[in-house]
């Protein structure tokens, strides 16, 4: 029994393991040689210029984005009050699970 098993188990591997190959590795793919190269019209310092504008995200905080929006000029009152008026004139907020 145990020679049947090892026999089925090895010609199932070598049956599974076939078709691994059957894919391109690297390398083998095809070569994409035939498409148009363009050159960059900008130039080094501009590049430069951009990097230094706008680093990379690294450190602790990577996943926090920086806020570069102008702060609101509108205070905490007015907006309760725009929202009253709002809601005076059957304007709603979406929530809940219907929105």
């Amino acid at each position: 029994m145990k020679t049947k098993n090892i026999a089925l188990a090895t010609l199932l591997a070598t049956a599974f393991a076939g078709n691994a190959f059957a894919f391109p590795v690297s390398g083998e793919g095809p070569l994409f040689q035939t498409e148009a190269v363009a050159a960059s019209t900008t130039s080094r310092e501009v590049v430069r210029q951009d990097a230094v504008a706008h680093f990379p995200a690294a450190g602790v905080q990577n996943a926090v984005a920086a806020n570069r929006a102008a702060p609101s000029q509108v205070t905490r009152a007015q907006v309760r009050q725009e929202t009253r008026e709002a809601v005076a004139h059957g304007n709603f907020a979406k929530s809940g699970e219907m929105s």
